[in-house]
């Protein structure tokens, strides 16, 4: 049978894409490596093949870009947690801020100003995660996959994991290895507290008795609670059956205490969560008196800082189970008389009209606001949006539609919640007719 295209290409690198490859051509195909950087002459496995572009792994060429630095980590490249180890950690943030500015200029969009970037933790930041499980020769093994591959990494430490995570690699994978049926444990995913660490161990069989007690072991020598799911998330349960169900992180910012189940969304980082929580307030300046409207408000995240400021705040969020946390949290905190929240499916055309604000707070998923962003922004009573992206490309294409109904885009900037990955968080003001700056 014919082969597809080469194995092993060499190319000169001339772009870095938004998703952090760098890119090139062979002979008028599409090239994308990863470890590879603008004005490399690299040699590239081809790993996949996708709608006629090749993608691969380079090899670190001897005629190195001046912008490159030694990843950090001995499991980059072939480890897919991250995308940029090899790039100036400067070089980074400039990155992706040109990503961004990129494509709002493709959209028309010119910010009145740029933020600086705001960074944190550049290692062990990671305190939500899911992790493969692979069993190779007998021997499990439990990371992240590979680039462009099904296969898990062979990792026995990981600077991007919270290090309670990073440092139970080694015994999770011993522990999953004495189970009955380690080859019916596809995942495991990671979710941290400020105190309190958890796995979830999926399970494809039973557990018997021993395996529990091998689990059990597992928590007493790490300290890591383990939660089991046999299904759907609806299966999750800790463990122990007398164990709490909940973790908790704060925001001392605001004086607030968030509680939230290992299943349910929140920042993966959070040194950059209350840096990003304390900026979009800044930025938003809710005053006494104001009401604000947040929009996939999950457990509370910016809900409850907005009711700290003294203003009233309403929230919604499609996922019913955040809604209730998200309630138990306003009470917990002493805010239940300055926030509300429902339950709406914020991307239904037929979403119920929502409550008159002063302010719009957006935090959504990355397909962007939705279909019903210029219902929510036609009143005459709005003034300003906040909107918080994970993505640029929906966040550009948002601002876009934003500046049809007369709101410009005042100041923007990246915040780095994903260090040494392809990542762009964004933080960017809207205002009505380019009122004057705030913060």
């Amino acid at each position: 049978m014919a082969r597809r295209g080469p194995r092993e290409v060499t190319f000169e690198v001339t772009d870095l894409g938004d998703d952090g490859l760098g890119v090139g051509a062979v002979d008028g195909r599409e090239v994308r490596a990863r470890n590879a950087l603008p004005g490399e002459s690299v040699s590239a496995r081809v790993l996949k093949r996708r709608r006629g572009v090749w993608f691969g792994a380079a090899d670190t060429p001897e005629a190195a870009s001046s912008a490159r630095v030694a990843a950090p980590c001995p499991n980059f490249p072939r480890c897919g947690g991250c995308a940029l180890q090899h790039l100036d950690y400067g070089r980074q943030l400039e990155h992706k801020q040109a990503t961004l500015a990129d494509l709002l200029g493709a959209e028309g969009v010119a910010p009145g100003r740029w933020r600086a970037p705001v960074s944190g933790p550049r290692f062990h930041y990671r305190y939500k995660a899911r992790l493969g499980v692979r069993v190779v020769g007998g021997e499990p093994l439990v990371g992240f996959r590979e680039g462009f591959s099904n296969r898990v990494a062979r990792m026995t430490d990981c600077l991007t994991l919270a290090r309670p995570f990073a440092a139970m690699l080694p015994e999770l994978g011993a522990t999953i290895a004495a189970l009955r049926e380690p080859d019916r444990v596809p995942q495991v995913e990671v979710a941290g507290g400020d105190r309190d660490f958890v796995i979830i161990l999926r399970h494809l069989g039973e557990l018997d008795e021993a395996d529990l007690r091998a689990l059990s072991g597992f928590e007493g020598r790490t300290g890591v609670r383990v939660f089991l799911q046999s299904g759907g998330y609806d299966t999750v349960q800790p463990l122990a059956a007398d164990a709490p169900s909940s973790l908790t992180y704060a925001v001392p910012e605001f004086g607030l205490c968030l509680s939230f189940l290992p299943t349910d969304f929140t920042q993966v980082n959070p040194a950059m969560n209350r840096r990003l929580v304390q900026r979009t307030l800044l930025a938003l300046a809710p005053s006494p008196g104001e009401h604000v409207v947040d929009l996939f408000c999950g457990i509370g995240n910016f809900t409850l800082a907005v009711a700290r400021l003294g203003a009233t705040v309403s929230g919604f969020e499609s996922a019913a189970g955040a809604v209730a946390r998200a309630g138990i949290n306003a009470r917990r905190n002493g805010l239940a008389g300055r926030a509300e929240f429902a339950v709406a499916d914020l991307y239904d055309a037929r979403c119920p009209t929502l409550p008159d604000a002063d302010c719009l707070l957006l935090d959504p998923p990355r397909s962007g606001a939705g279909p019903n962003l210029e219902r929510w922004a036609d009143s005459s009573r709005l003034s300003r949006i906040a909107y918080v992206s994970c993505n640029p490309r929906t966040f550009a294409a948002d601002a876009a539609r934003l500046a049809t109904l007369g709101f410009s885009l005042q100041e923007v900037g990246i915040f780095d919640m994903f260090p040494h990955t392809a990542h762009v968080e964004t933080l960017g003001l809207f205002v009505r007719g380019g009122v004057a700056a705030r913060g």
